[in-house]
């Protein structure tokens, strides 16, 4: 069997899901599970409208009923699908309490977990009746009572033993039926059932998951690009689509910015082999990029560099304390800071007396700056964004470095790291540095930009 995931550009409107019905039934010989995301936007419109919800008198209201009318026009434009809309109108109705009582005061994480994961229960409905209207045997499948996680709501962890048992007891018999499973990504739930999510991109670490708890031949990813590139191609018109990726690579374009997958996505795959191969739905007949532990990467130019990858929204502390010279316990001491208040660091560089390092998420800055200022000096640096630069035996490569700084000689770069990785050179600039950053380094290792 295989997993098909859909991304949410996937399934935006009518005419995607439209590709995704012929998708399916062109591998229904191979017996696929579907994971879907939200339609494209929902997930931010919901969260939009529960900010809204806080406050009196907002128009939170119309704007849930604008949602529910485009899962509407979306049902009625596809044989079958308006099967579904029960579903969807009951439960945006139940939503509008849960909404209300939020006036006046902040949502808690467990009731933007529930919010938030709306979407994707609403499009995983209208994609099992619209395949099953296009004479696709299909069955929705709540994927909560298998994807059970702890309570971390907004980036939960998935118990992987309760999850390879149940998978197995849901999924098996239904794809021994010939049928196509429709399920969720994004969305799980803890042991007494309360909704949580995996964060932003979750689809892709879901269908992973799903797919080494059943063993699937191949996880199919089905974006709106060719597949990994050597630079986002909305940046440069000219990036080519790599054919073939190692884990390693595609884990670290990921973290680093490129959207086409979640960082996780390879991790429950690595111990079975399963490749993933990430697909354009707009143009399925692309071989995209095939993404396993044995891949023979390629050489692109004169270099070993493979892509090109950038992050905005970056935030740089920096911490500086001279009284550490000489001391031990430092580093522990300031990343006891980070855990406390869960705080996830990408970039890390350092000296004997100072350290920068970035975080994406600043709801927690404020306190663990306060923390920090106990340690030393500490000032952070807004609106930044991080670069990677990742290829094979970047760290073995004579003069990379500067063909890369060479072409960067007009840019403040403000903190560098490499080491940790055999394939990645990460440097942070300020946000609006950051296309034209990519452009150059495009231009100096590929040609083109």
């Amino acid at each position: 069997m295989i997993v098909c995931k859909f991304g949410g550009t996937s399934v935006q409107d009518a005419a995607a899901i439209g590709r995704l019905i012929q998708i399916i039934r062109d591998r229904s010989g191979e017996r696929p599970l579907v994971v879907v995301s939200a339609l494209a936007g929902v997930t931010d419109e919901l969260l939009a409208i529960a900010g809204l919800a806080q406050t009196p008198g907002s128009a939170h209201r119309e704007r849930l009923d604008a949602l529910l009318r485009r899962h509407e026009a979306t049902a009625h434009e596809l044989p079958g699908a308006e099967a579904a809309l029960d579903f969807v109108r009951d439960d945006a109705a139940a939503l509008a309490p849960e909404l209300g009582a939020a006036t006046g005061r902040r949502l808690t994480p467990r009731e933007l977990d529930s919010i938030a994961g709306r979407g994707e229960l609403w499009s995983s409905r209208l994609i099992a009746a619209a395949l099953a209207g296009a004479a696709v045997p299909a069955e929705w499948v709540d994927v909560r009572p298998i994807m059970v996680t702890d309570d971390r709501f907004g980036r939960a962890t998935p118990y992987t033993q309760v999850l390879n048992s149940r998978a197995r007891q849901y999924f098996c018999p239904i794809l021994e039926r010939d049928v196509v499973p429709v399920t969720q990504g994004f969305i799980g739930a803890t042991a007494t059932g309360v909704q949580t999510t995996f964060g932003r991109g979750g689809s892709d670490f879901s269908a992973s998951l799903l797919g080494a708890a059943l063993h699937a031949s191949r996880v199919e990813i089905w974006t709106d690009v060719d597949g990994l590139m050597t630079a986002d191609p909305r940046v440069v018109a000219s990036a080519r689509t790599l054919s073939v990726a190692t884990y390693e690579e595609a884990a670290e374009l990921a973290t680093f910015g490129a959207r086409v997958l979640h960082p996780a996505t390879a991790v429950p795959l690595v111990r079975e082999g399963i490749p993933i191969i990430v697909l354009n739905s707009r143009r399925p007949d692309r071989p995209g990029t095939t993404i396993e532990p044995t891949a023979e990467v390629e050489r692109l130019g004169d270099s070993p560099i493979r892509s090109i990858s950038w992050k905005k929204g970056i935030t740089v502390i920096n911490i500086r304390a001279p009284r550490m010279l000489g001391a031990y316990g430092f580093l522990r001491q300031l990343f006891e800071v980070f855990e406390r208040h869960e705080v996830v660091v990408d970039v890390l560089a350092s000296s004997e007396v100072s350290v920068s390092l970035t975080v994406e998420d600043p709801s927690h800055l404020d306190r663990v700056r306060r923390e920090l200022e106990d340690l030393g000096e500490t000032w952070v640096d807004h609106g930044r964004a991080i670069v990677a630069v990742v290829g094979i035996g970047l760290k073995t490569a004579p003069g990379l470095a500067a063909r890369v700084f060479g072409a960067l000689q007009e840019t403040c770069i403000e903190v560098i790291s490499q080491g940790a990785s055999a394939i990645n050179m990460t440097f942070i600039v300020k946000e609006e540095d950051g296309p034209d950053v990519v452009r150059r380094l495009h231009q100096e290792f590929f040609g083109s930009c």
